[in-house]
């Protein structure tokens, strides 16, 4: 049975020490992903990355949804923010592109663990890779739909047991130290400029998405207080996390031009045996599935509070009666997502990072425009916000301490960033691809033509003071 998500019963929330790991999960669960990196910029070139990102992109982002979040804890977080901001068009845009950020991804963890498994199954075939993918894709479905606190438990979970190879292979490798883990710091193939160019991409993938689970505001206990705090600890969780394997892999295992994907396995294979390559590889089962997992969270919630403001079908409101959990999104994404897991590695991560950089441009916009214009009282999201804050509110919740110059300054090095990415897939290796800029505009318009066509499904749209859902404490 499903009711509508106004008449759900109340089911129970995330404690904020289960939000640190699950943002930690949906950020990163693990170094796995960056080992192209490595190989594509050179060790010297590709660890400065890593120790860089987080200053000029993660931390940026994390301060803005940590002060966004505690001004304004309401479900749907940044696709809200941006509609407090700048209306629903505006806002719907925000909503729309993350979705299907989301669903890239998602697919992209999914077709990973299919990737990994071939440790124990060597000679997959494409069917079977299909399947497992497909299947992983339904298991995290189905956690989903039995609620935030059954996924918040298993991140914590899993996150230790991902930890657990990781751990063994920094010990080993600082054991077994015998080379200078940043030399050569650039790739002999290219030079500064083409080398650091090189693995950023994989960079700002790896150092995504503190975001996503903003748009779980209402399943958290005192969410203004709980996302400042997880978004404190991610941060350098995550950094350290990519940081301190590399560098130790690197130091005791001297073959850096043979990284590729899923090459710490190989690496845990040499540096400590069979056992700790074998535990690399189910770690990075593990991995996959708690990064799936926890972000299908976050785009479950999207088209559920798009509809209850007029902006997508009514059926996406629907709860479950007893957990909650928006049925109708969890099954419509996990149609989707089994349709994506056949398309490649490559052409997935490439979706991603176009459609996210600028969902995090109107992250920040929305940032500098609720400070300098906060959201009128007749916004429903500020009214429940206002009631939920309570004591906290007139403590003054958390702010980044900075004015408005200051805010874009601070932003300024990830829109840098982030207009790269997008002139990158226009003009790859600097020369005009005219059908990848014809993808991106098409990519694009389906924001305004869904806009159009959702409104109109919907029965126009509600205006901005229309239904919403708040964070409860």
């Amino acid at each position: 049975m499903a009711n509508e998500s106004s008449a759900a019963p109340g089911p129970r929330k995330a404690t904020a020490f289960q939000l640190v790991f699950m943002t930690y999960a949906v950020i990163c669960s693990g170094a796995y992903g960056l080992e192209q990196m490595v190989s594509a910029s050179g060790p010297g070139i590709a660890i400065a990355t890593l120790c860089l990102l987080p200053f000029i992109w993660a931390v940026p982002l994390a301060l803005a949804c940590a002060e966004l979040s505690a001004r304004y804890p309401v479900e749907g977080g940044y696709y809200r923010w941006a509609r407090m901001a700048f209306g629903n068009f505006v806002g719907y845009q925000a909503g729309w592109l993350v979705w299907l950020a989301n669903l890239a991804t998602n697919a992209v963890f999914a077709v990973l663990f299919a990737n990994y498994a071939r440790e124990w199954l060597p000679g997959m075939s494409g069917t079977l890779h299909w399947c497992i993918a497909a299947g992983l894709v339904w298991v995290a479905t189905w956690m989903n739909y039995r609620g935030i606190r059954i996924v918040g438990s298993a991140s914590v979970l899993l996150t230790i047991l991902i930890f657990l190879p990781f751990l063994a292979l920094t010990l080993l490798g600082l054991l077994h130290w015998r080379f200078n883990p940043f030399l050569p710091v650039v790739s002999p193939e290219k030079g500064w400029f083409g080398a650091s160019l090189a693995g950023l991409s994989i960079a700002i993938w790896l150092f995504s998405g503190f975001e996503k689970l903003t748009t779980n505001a209402a399943e958290v206990e005192n969410p203004s207080r709980a996302f400042p705090i997880a978004l404190a600890f991610s941060v350098p969780m995550t950094s350290l996390s990519y940081i301190i394997p590399t560098v130790a892999t690197l130091a005791a295992h001297d073959r850096w031009s043979e990284w590729g994907e899923s090459y710490f396995s190989v690496a845990a294979r040499a540096i400590g045996g069979p056992w700790l390559g074998a535990g690399m590889a189910f770690g990075g089962l593990l991995s996959n599935l708690s990064l799936l997992m926890v972000t299908i969270l976050g785009q479950s919630r999207l088209p559920m509070v798009l509809a209850e403001d007029g902006l997508f079908p009514a059926s996406f409101r629907k709860t479950h009666a007893r957990y909650g959990t928006p049925v109708v999104s969890l099954v419509v994404g996990g149609v989707i997502l089994s349709f994506l897991v056949r398309m490649k590695f490559a052409d997935l991560a490439g979706l991603f990072s176009l459609v996210q950089v600028c969902a995090y441009l109107l992250i920040y916009a929305s940032l500098i425009r609720l400070r300098s214009h906060p959201a009128p009282a007749p916004f429903p999201e500020v009214r429940r916000a206002s009631s939920v804050l309570g004591e906290t509110a007139r403590r003054a919740p958390f702010r980044i301490p900075m004015g408005t110059a200051g805010l874009v300054g601070m932003t300024l090095p990830s829109i840098a960033l982030s207009a790269f990415v997008i002139m990158e897939k226009i003009w790859p290796s600097g020369v005009f691809d005219g059908r990848q800029a014809l993808y991106v505009l098409l990519l694009f318009a389906s924001g305004p033509v869904t806009y159009a066509v959702f409104r109109r499904v919907a029965g126009g749209g509600a205006p901005p003071q229309g239904p919403a859902r708040a964070a409860r404490s």
